[in-house]
């Protein structure tokens, strides 16, 4: 068994985490040197929580693959009780209840379940019968996503409520979902997006462009007319009850949502986090001002640049080549992931992959876009980099669990 571990083992999946998590420790270091936490405290506690979670992906990797599957159900009702725990008697971390207490250990149940959500949302769509080729036959997946999603949104945590959104679809298509369905359950939400008052690029005429494209995608579809009328009535709703919904929202709602595109207009206020971030992003040019020689670091401009900008960190002391570097790896982790889904010939392991290869895409995607200013402050973490024990933990479980289904690829 250990020669085959170290014949099958993926080292590029394997050597790239190592390079990220030294990386992150590194930065995270120097991201703290204008933080009010020690150095000492934040960048050794980091280690910690690094040692520990390589040595909890030595026992995934000793695992026998068929057990994740086998406690997938169990690990998800698990998972959806700690956070009805949390939500009853968690602590308080960021305005929201996202953390118990186990002893001196301050945990995040949320991260954790993604994991479980991933391996039983796997499961279930694994099963011949269960396979997503109809509306009908989506609808428990959207069940086990929803429970999470909502659980976690109640605490109020909308950044980490949303993966388990953005989980949902890739697994539903890697599982057999065709490309019209999933484009007619994405369609209403494009449909509010492009009638939203706050972002300025749309406007009712495009809407009315999309109703027809979503016309012609009906009619190349070749629906009935009750099921054209269906998609057609649930589109135009959407499309209608975005500015509603938004102007029936809070002022201080309305200005975080629109802070987004214009953060001017709010500078000391809810844009202070984004304008400062973008002027470190562009500060650093193309080899970046040194490590510990971040000016907005350094002089505390960036709150949370530890954590949920630690990219603006990156781009700061180590430039656009630096920054490169470290989306590249993200990369390979993401298409490492994405390639043993295509190799294993387990269907559970398989989907499974995909789901957690759009895990890490959804972090990246958003934290970045936080830092550069096209997506709203949510604090999702940048894996492997962002300071956190929770985080980090449970994104290498993730790639334990990756290299788990390599070794065992040609097994079902």
């Amino acid at each position: 068994m250990t020669r085959e571990l170290f014949r099958n083992l993926d080292y590029t999946l394997l050597f790239t985490l190592l390079f990220i998590m030294i990386a992150g420790i590194v930065i995270i270091h120097s991201a703290s040197t204008g933080e009010n936490e020690s150095i000492n405290e934040v960048w050794k506690r980091q280690i910690v929580w690094a040692t520990f979670s390589l040595l909890t992906l030595l026992v995934i990797l000793a695992l026998p693959h068929k057990i994740f599957r086998a406690f997938a159900y169990i690990l998800y009702g698990g998972g959806i009780l700690l956070l009805i725990i949390t939500q009853l008697y968690g602590t308080r971390g960021g305005g929201s209840e996202r953390w118990l207490l186990l002893g001196p250990i301050r945990f995040q149940p949320s991260e954790f379940m993604k994991i479980a959500t991933i391996l039983a949302l796997a499961r279930y769509l694994s099963v011949k019968k269960n396979m997503p080729d109809s509306y009908v036959k989506c609808i428990v997946p959207f069940l086990i996503v929803a429970f999470p999603m909502l659980l976690v949104q109640m605490q109020p945590d909308l950044g980490t409520a949303l993966v388990f959104a953005a989980i949902s679809l890739p697994m539903l298509y890697w599982a057999g979902l065709d490309t019209v369905r999933l484009f007619f359950i994405v369609a209403p939400v494009l449909s509010a997006l492009f009638t939203a008052p706050f972002i300025p690029f749309f406007n009712p005429i495009v809407w009315v462009a999309f109703m027809f494209v979503l016309l012609a995608v009906l009619f190349y579809s070749r629906y009935s007319f009750i099921g054209m009328g269906m998609n057609l009535g649930v589109n135009i709703f959407a499309g209608i009850a975005m500015p509603y919904v938004f102007n029936k929202l809070a002022t201080y709602q309305q200005k975080r949502i629109t802070t987004i595109f214009n953060p001017e207009q709010d500078a000391l206020g809810s844009g202070y986090q984004i304008i400062h971030s973008k002027i470190a992003v562009g500060s650093g040019g193309l080899l970046g001002k040194g490590l510990d020689k971040g000016v907005f670091t350094d002089l505390g401009f960036l709150p949370h640049a530890h954590t949920d900008f630690i990219f603006s960190v990156v781009c700061e002391e180590l430039g656009f080549l630096g920054a490169l570097v470290i989306l590249s790896a993200i990369f390979v982790l993401i298409y490492r992931a994405l390639m043993i889904a295509s190799e294993v010939k387990s269907p559970f392991m398989s989907i499974a992959s995909a789901g957690i290869a759009t895990v890490f895409a959804f972090h990246m995607f958003v934290n970045v876009g936080m830092v550069i200013g096209i997506m709203p402050v949510t604090g999702l973490p940048l894996p492997f980099l962002s300071y956190g024990g929770s985080s980090l933990l449970s994104n290498t479980i993730m790639i334990g669990l990756l290299l788990n289904f390599r070794i065992h690829r040609h097994e079902y």
